[in-house]
């Protein structure tokens, strides 16, 4: 038998820290791989830590309360030396690629951690000439300038046999530099505050939204289109059915959900609609990830999303929808439930919000916010005739990014959201 140790396992791509909530085993107790043995918890969420191998628990490195870093080992377990020597060689292999990458890769990272586009692994291979063809006056004027492997390749080297020359860096960064203004720092205030008011800092989750909606305000052109939609037929057929939905299905049938399915068969329509952007780069997702807003135990929101809906039948979304909303409430949503969402459906319409202009997500292109239905006048055709009747509609509201969607796809795509909802 041989210990190992057990790391914080990443919780998402912006989370570099958790607390550990609760070690549902002590030391001595087998665990089965699979099987789940702690929780941890975040400002966001609370996930179950389920073991990768099967052995025996030793020791306990972190106490209940405790917050500690991503990576850092939290107990250690005695495995048997099949399991111990798979994990060896798992480790050589990763430590191997590093090693290939490492006379470019850590100068950069830690020159200028912040600014440096670390390699990737296979890029590593593939540019292993161009690395050991840098000298290092470049190597360190790529590091402080946060060049990639791609940005070098990009420079035509005027040295002996194409070198890459000090020169070279300096005229290649010459356009950057210029094009560089000086970053907004927002002055602090100082606040007067009168008697029997309180000066409250901002929670961790609170900061965490305003620093993520200042980031996407401030990088992405939003414009924001609306259209209204008369939701008559949709109002009267969830009325007649949601009795029966519920019996059915044990879920209550929402007009959000009905909405949701609108929306999907719209983005398989335009699929522009469903992409990541960042860095002068589109990824269209083959995959929709449809988020939308869920109450945490404290009140705040979350965006959690449903995996793969472009598959999902009504009945599918309500149900799923109404699991991870359930499992935010109670604090207990897991870490993919809020990872790589798409696309975004918002309903302040149901705290009574006609229409909104909603903020763009990061990496996505659009978000769509739907208004509260309210009865209004409006022209129907009857038969050919045109009459002036009461209907229920709703405002959608789509903010998107100004540099990957046009005013005319947004409309378009609105278009086809509000056809879906109308005949639905």
């Amino acid at each position: 038998m041989k210990t190992i140790n057990i790391p914080l396992p990443k919780i998402g791509e912006s989370t570099t820290e958790a607390k550990i909530v609760e070690w549902l085993k002590k030391p001595g107790d087998f665990i089965k791989r699979d099987e789940l043995f702690a929780v941890i918890g975040t400002d966001k969420v609370d996930s179950e830590i389920f073991s990768e191998y099967e052995g025996t628990l030793k020791d306990i490195l972190v106490k209940e309360g405790e917050e500690v870093s991503v990576g850092t080992p939290i107990c250690t377990m005695e495995v048997d030396d099949a399991v111990s020597e798979t994990i060896t060689m798992s480790a050589k292999r990763s430590e191997a690629v590093e090693v290939s990458n490492k006379d470019f890769s850590t100068p950069l990272h830690s020159a200028q951690n912040d600014k440096t586009q670390l390699v990737s692994r296979s890029d590593s291979y593939r540019n292993s000439e161009l690395v050991s063809f840098l000298s290092p006056v470049v190597r360190k004027m790529a590091a402080e300038n946060g060049l990639s492997l791609e940005d070098l390749q990009k420079i035509n080297g005027t040295g002996e046999n194409g070198r890459i020359r000090k020169q070279d860096v300096e005229n290649f960064l010459k356009p950057r530099k210029q094009n560089t203004s000086t970053p907004f720092i927002e002055e602090k205030l100082q606040l007067k505050v009168e008697l029997g008011e309180t000066l409250e800092p901002l929670s961790k989750m609170r900061k965490l939204i305003a620093e993520n909606m200042e980031k996407s305000w401030r990088s992405i052109p939003h414009v924001t289109t609306f259209m209204d939609a008369n939701v008559t037929k949709l109002v009267a057929y969830r009325e007649e059915n949601k009795e029966k939905f519920l019996q059915e299905n044990a879920v209550k049938l929402t007009y959000t959900h009905v909405i949701m399915k609108a929306v999907i068969d719209a983005i398989k329509v335009y699929p522009t609609l469903n992409s990541w952007f960042n860095n002068e780069e589109l990824l269209e997702k083959k995959n929709i990830n449809l988020g939308f807003a869920a109450a945490l135990p404290d009140g705040n929101l979350i965006v959690p999303n449903i995996k793969n809906a472009q598959d999902l039948l009504v009945t599918e979304i309500a149900q799923q929808v109404s699991e991870i909303g359930t499992r935010a409430k109670i604090g207990k949503l897991k870490p993919d439930d809020i990872q790589d969402t798409t696309f975004t459906v918002s309903n302040t319409g149901m705290f009574g919000s006609e229409s909104g202009t909603p903020i763009i997500s990061r990496p996505q292109v659009a978000v769509l916010a739907l208004g509260n239905i309210l009865r209004r006048a409006w022209i129907v055709d009857e038969n050919g005739e045109e009459k002036i009747l009461p209907q229920s509609v709703m405002t959608l509201s789509l903010s998107y990014d100004h540099r990957i969607v046009d005013g005319a796809l947004a409309s378009k795509f609105l278009t086809e959201i509000k056809k879906n909802m109308e005949n639905f």
